[in-house]
C-alpha cells in the first residue's frame, strides 16, 4: 500500500520552478517521488544532526524526506542542489 504524500512549502516552491523552468528534472523527481511512496526505505538515512530524514538523488539535485508510519505519510521538505 502506498503512502500518502505531503510537501513543505519550500518543496512546493521548488517543484513549480522546476516545472516551469527544467521540465526534464521536474519529470525525474516526479517518478522518484512515485518510487518512494511506493517503498519509503529506499532513500539513504541521513546522519546526526539530520537523523529521521532520508535523501535520494535527480541528477545533481537532492530530495530529503521524512516518513511517518503512523500516518502512513511521507513529508517531502527540500529539493536542492547537493552540497
Amino acid at each position: 500500500m502506498a503512502y500518502k504524500p505531503a510537501f513543505t512549502d519550500k518543496m512546493q516552491e521548488e517543484l513549480a520552478y522546476r516545472k516551469k523552468r527544467d521540465r526534464a528534472t521536474y519529470e525525474q523527481a516526479m517518478k522518484r517521488i512515485a518510487l518512494v511512496l511506493e517503498n519509503p526505505k529506499i532513500g539513504k538515512p541521513m546522519r546526526a544532526p539530520l537523523t529521521g530524514i532520508r535523501r535520494f538523488h535527480v541528477g545533481s539535485l537532492v530530495i530529503t524526506y521524512r516518513i511517518n508510519e503512523q500516518a502512513h505519510e511521507v513529508t517531502f521538505t527540500a529539493f536542492e542542489h547537493h552540497e
